[in-house]
């Protein structure tokens, strides 16, 4: 290769290489170091034509994060690191975990499959959680310091996307939104996700208009009131001056925060400017970090034909308790779930979740004509595929799972759904059980259903083969292994106009054991939680804070 490109990581694929892969990897071999590409046959479900596949490939090899650059080092730096990288588990977007002793070669080769890891923890948690306190039907939503995102779980499973979209203002796995960002053509967990965190920028557009994010103060400097030069208001600051945080209680007492400063910087850009009062400004700051936050939700609900009226809101990060209840109120949700160390939930999806391995097989067929024995067959051997693939890494019998499923759409559509297909022969008895289940499922998403006659075609078929943990993938009696520092009784609280300024209980989660009504404010290391006036809240036998919210 000239020198003039040894920097650059070569791209090889096929138009349509998915139904003949031996020939993409026979110019593989012919033509290129094994090492340096990505093909579209070890991707799962790059099915169409080379514009969407392309930039798959192209930000699996270009685009990775530092993670990437971590576990694609080579030669003596792995041999020497050998053990430490067995004892990973990093997260996929794809699925919960990728398998531990072989993440280092996995994630070197399909880096696309790292893309919000860290999400895909907290979802994959999230699904866990809710069933754990006997909630198929939840929303999870996570909010840090400079994103939230937003996942469903249906039926005590996780809802996936077959492709998703990264870079935008908000990031999507959607089937109903497109032409933002880069679309990532492989399977992934259903997340959508937005800019608007703690540190999320407030700032007034040249219209007049209060905004908030996308841009953010970052961890350095910080929001005003860190105290560390930082110059432009953000979320935390309003959240500060409305009394939701305390200033001396953040991360355990152990991060200082001047609210003067805070409230300085407010009254100059954000409130003076249209004349409005602090409280005013910070709270309108607030809300519209909510509504930000809504789209997320709405992306994953209400653009899937569900209606999140009929969920609970499942809420963890450090940012994402003290929102929750009231976009609960405002999506007509009557219930919200925070789980025991809210902040580090995602860190602990990392490492409870199941180890997930996704393979799929493009076969474009129409239902009532394709040949059902190669099917079959095809099937058949992903999932002796998948068998191997989990004995090696230690699950066989009982603690391996495998699940079908196929991604269907009516001749003639552009994209698809996927449906579960149950155990059993792909048999004549199959295809009307297909077409029935992917009606219903379009029907569900998009309102309306063809008739009987309306040709079916199969575009791929999928399995994901899960290595089961021994006993519940949710973490047991958690406790914060640091002291809580010692917080204030009540502090003053604004909860808008229509109740103002409120003297605020502040209590532990221990306190609601026997349930109270807000407003309180729960104080944690790693988060805080607001419980608005009216809301009921309780501690339940696994420790999360259940809200119950009044009817409208």
């Amino acid at each position: 290769m000239p020198s003039r490109f040894a920097a650059i990581n070569p791209i090889l694929g096929l138009r349509a290489g998915h139904s003949r892969p031996a020939r993409e990897q026979a110019m593989l071999d012919d033509v290129y170091n094994k090492r340096i590409l990505s093909l579209a046959a070890n991707i799962p479900l790059l099915q169409r034509l080379p514009s969407p596949d392309a930039t798959a490939r192209a930000h699996s090899k270009l685009c990775g994060s530092t993670v990437t650059v971590d576990v694609t080092m080579e030669g003596d730096v792995v041999t020497g690191f050998g053990h430490e990288v067995k004892a990973c588990a990093l997260g996929q977007a794809s699925s919960s975990i990728m398998a531990r002793h072989v993440v280092g070669s996995t994630a070197a080769e399909l880096r696309v499959r790292l893309v919000e890891s860290g999400a895909a923890g907290g979802a994959s948690l999230g699904a866990d959680g809710a069933g754990r306190v006997g909630r198929e039907r939840v929303v999870s939503y996570d909010m840090g310091g400079t994103t939230a995102k937003a996942s469903m779980v249906e039926d005590g499973e996780v809802a996936r996307a077959q492709e998703y979209a990264v870079g935008a203002g908000i990031m999507i796995g959607s089937r109903l939104l497109t032409g933002a960002g880069y679309t990532l053509k492989v399977p992934a967990i259903d997340l959508a996700e937005v800019g608007a965190g703690g540190g999320s920028h407030v700032w007034i557009d040249p219209g007049g208009a209060l905004q908030a994010g996308p841009e953010s103060a970052g961890a350095s400097p910080g929001p005003v009131c860190y105290d560390k030069g930082g110059e432009v208001p953000t979320i935390t600051d309003a959240n500060v001056l409305l009394g939701y945080i305390n200033p001396g209680h953040l991360v355990g007492g152990a991060l200082k925060l001047n609210a003067d400063k805070a409230r300085a910087a407010f009254d100059e850009k954000i409130a003076k400017p249209p004349g409005m009062t602090v409280e005013r400004a910070a709270y309108g700051a607030h809300l519209i970090a909510a509504s930000n936050m809504i789209r997320a939700i709405k992306a994953v609900s209400t653009e899937r034909g569900r209606d999140p009226r009929e969920f609970s809101l499942f809420a963890f990060g450090g940012n994402g308790p003290l929102f929750a209840a009231g976009m609960a109120a405002a999506l007509g949700i009557g219930r919200v779930i925070v789980p025991p160390s809210a902040g580090l939930f995602s860190s602990f999806g990392l490492l409870y979740a199941d180890v997930e391995h996704h393979y799929a097989r493009t076969f474009r067929r129409l239902l009532r004509q394709a040949d059902l024995g190669e099917i079959d067959r095809a099937w058949t051997a992903m999932a002796r595929q998948a068998d191997r693939q989990l004995a090696e890494e230690g699950f066989t019998g009982a603690s391996a799972r495998l699940k079908r499923s196929a991604a269907l759409h009516y001749k003639g559509q552009s994209y698809e759904l996927t449906v579960p297909v149950p155990d059993g022969p792909i048999d004549a008895r199959m295809v009307p059980h297909l077409e029935e289940t992917f009606g219903q499922e379009h029907e569900r998403t998009y309102g309306h259903r063809a008739g009987p006659d309306e040709p079916v075609e199969l575009v791929a078929i999928q399995l994901v083969g899960a290595g089961l943990r021994e006993g519940s993938g949710v973490p047991q009696n958690v406790h914060p292994s640091r002291a809580e520092a010692t917080g204030q009784a009540s502090r003053r609280a604004w909860f808008g106009d229509k109740h103002g300024w409120m003297e605020t209980p502040v209590v532990s989660r221990a306190d609601l054991a026997g349930g109270r009504t807000g407003p309180l404010i729960v104080d944690e290391y790693d988060t805080t939680c607001v419980v608005p006036p009216g809301t009921r809240a309780e501690r339940d036998s696994a420790g999360d804070i259940v809200m119950t919210l009044a009817a409208a």
